[in-house]
């Protein structure tokens, strides 16, 4: 999963219609040699990285994921249905060797080299896996998902051959080594936790860094000539940190060349009106979430959560901020699947309508008081206040918190919104849990069970991986760690859904939303809009002739 402030090729409609489906995107796809060859593609994006390696716990933001997937390998691209395929550019083979124990044996192409000549090799996937597996508290990683349940990583016959062997059987092996990091990196804790915040060290892609700017905030990327894989239609990607309410200003005036619309509806409206652009949409796997902080004074009660999550009402969220985009905008009730995907239930039980009754009365006998049916409660003398903190310039996240304000008032709770510079909104208050509650968007994976996990898994003391809740359970972790290692899909997701029910007990955080797949896009970018479950060839993305 990612962290973000706001294969079929699919049709384009010109943005009237929506796709429900999860197997189609809409990216303009033309073929590389119908495209002008050169030229420069300018990305807005919500800020700056605070870590550009994606695997330290700062740096797994979509801002950061979009610029680090053009300079970095990965193992298998995915389709916009999420089928999985080898991405040849950086291994000519990937293929499960054994079954017990599960081994998969990767074969590394002979051209695969670092930014400084040296060949990509099993030493750099050993390296990784040493560096995610947990066993070293000294690396601030983001996620073990996947490598803490492999046994070894070794050379094969060559140095351009790895064999991986997993202690049990792991389901979701394809989703590891993407991106893949040097070792020169992942050998080092400190070069891994703060090597990479000013810049990417080295590269290994169709792309290489040219310039950071952080006074202009942007990162331009030009071709890269050692690239062994098709040429770059591109000459150059210029990512620039622009607020997002004001990204839409910029695509009218020609300073960027896309938009990503999402929930905003006054964007999408400006965006209708704009000549020459597209409106590309797909059913994602992204959502809109509150999460609760369990380690703040007032929400470490799991009564006072659960009174607070039962006095939103998620379906009036859900119907504000989704509803004049089009399409389904049914509340979502399960923290791993989509409305759309394979395994959705609601899960959220007393949670799933809102119930303001009920919420007085769990608040009430929590000890926290009120004289009649109005003003803020209070226990001991203390008011019932909670600050809910949100990045500045996204309308998205006022709106949102607004509307909570307005319904907590009901029962008492005093919510006051705290806007903070969208710069630091991750870095400086939700990862080290300066809020209670706070509201952004999770951007899922092909993987929904194990890209889940590292969210809901039981903090272990200053390490959280992605928890920022940092509430959990022994028992959530083992239906995580149960449904990882079943290899019948029905049956882990059966799992999986059982650990989302003790998730929504706990109150870690509350879903409100499957959050829009929209792109606002000039008509002329080929192979990029909307992707769905796919993932972006970087070399193919250029403009039409």
């Amino acid at each position: 999963m990612l962290t973000g402030c706001g294969g079929g090729s699919g049709s384009n409609d010109g943005g009237k219609g929506t796709v429900a489906s999860a197997t189609t995107n809409q990216i303009n796809p033309v073929d590389r040699s119908k495209l002008t060859q050169g030229g420069d593609l300018r990305w807005a994006v919500g800020q700056l990285p605070a870590n550009y390696n994606y695997n330290e716990l700062d740096g797994t933001l979509q801002d950061n994921f979009q610029i680090v997937s053009a300079l970095l390998p990965a193992a298998f691209d995915s389709t916009a249905d999420a089928s999985l395929k080898v991405n040849t550019d950086y291994f000519t083979k990937i293929e499960l060797t054994s079954k017990s124990p599960q081994t998969v044996t990767y074969d590394i192409n002979p051209k695969a080299a670092w930014s400084d000549g040296k060949p990509i090799t099993a030493d750099d996937l050993i390296a990784q896996w040493k560096a995610l597996n947990g066993t070293n508290k000294a690396y601030n990683v983001s996620s073990i998902t996947g490598y803490d349940q492999v046994a070894s990583v070794a050379q094969g016959s060559s140095a351009k051959q790895a064999v991986v062997t997993f202690k049990n059987p792991y389901a979701d092996w394809q989703a590891l080594f993407s991106p893949l990091y040097p070792a020169s990196t992942n050998n080092d804790p400190n070069v891994f936790n703060k090597g990479w915040i000013d810049k990417p060290l080295q590269t290994a892609g169709p792309f290489m860094v040219q310039a950071v700017d952080t006074t202009a905030k942007t990162i331009t990327l030009a071709r890269d000539p050692k690239w062994w894989g098709d040429k770059a239609v591109l000459d150059r990607i210029i990512y620039r940190a622009i607020d997002l309410d004001a990204q839409i200003d910029a695509l009218a005036n020609g300073e960027v060349d896309f938009i990503d619309v999402g929930p905003n509806v006054n964007n999408l409206k400006r965006a209708e009106g704009i000549a020459n652009v597209d409106i590309r949409r797909a059913g994602g796997p992204n959502f809109r979430h509150i999460t609760f902080n369990g380690s703040s004074p007032v929400l470490s009660d799991v009564n006072v959560r659960q009174a607070i999550a039962k006095a939103i009402d998620r379906q009036t969220i859900a119907d504000a901020m989704v509803g004049p985009l089009g399409g389904d905008h049914t509340k979502l009730d399960n923290h791993i699947f989509m409305r759309n995907q394979q395994g959705y239930q609601d899960n959220a039980g007393a949670l799933s309508k809102p119930d303001v009754k009920a919420a007085n009365d769990q608040l009430q006998a929590a000890g926290w008081t009120r004289t009649g049916d109005t003003g803020t409660r209070t226990k001991a003398g203390k008011p019932l206040e909670i600050n809910f903190v949100i990045p500045s310039g996204v309308a998205t996240s006022a709106q949102e918190s607004q509307l909570v304000q307005g319904m907590l008032a009901k029962v008492g709770v005093k919510v006051n919104i705290q806007t903070v510079p969208t710069d630091g909104f991750f870095d400086k208050y939700v990862s080290p849990g300066n809020f209670d509650l706070t509201v952004f968007s999770w951007i899922g994976t092909p993987f929904p069970i194990s890209s889940s996990s590292s969210i809901y898994a039981e903090p272990k003391g200053a390490e959280i991986q992605q928890n920022y809740a940092r509430v959990g359970s022994a028992q959530i972790d083992k239906l995580f760690d149960d449904a990882a290692h079943e290899l019948d899909p029905a049956k882990a997701r059966d799992l999986a859904n059982q650990a989302d029910k003790l998730i929504w007990d706990e109150v870690h955080s509350i879903t409100l939303y499957q959050r829009p797949d929209i792109v606002a896009s000039k008509k002329t970018l080929a192979n990029y809009g909307a992707l769905g479950f796919a993932s972006v060839k970087y070399q193919d993305i250029g403009f039409t002739k």
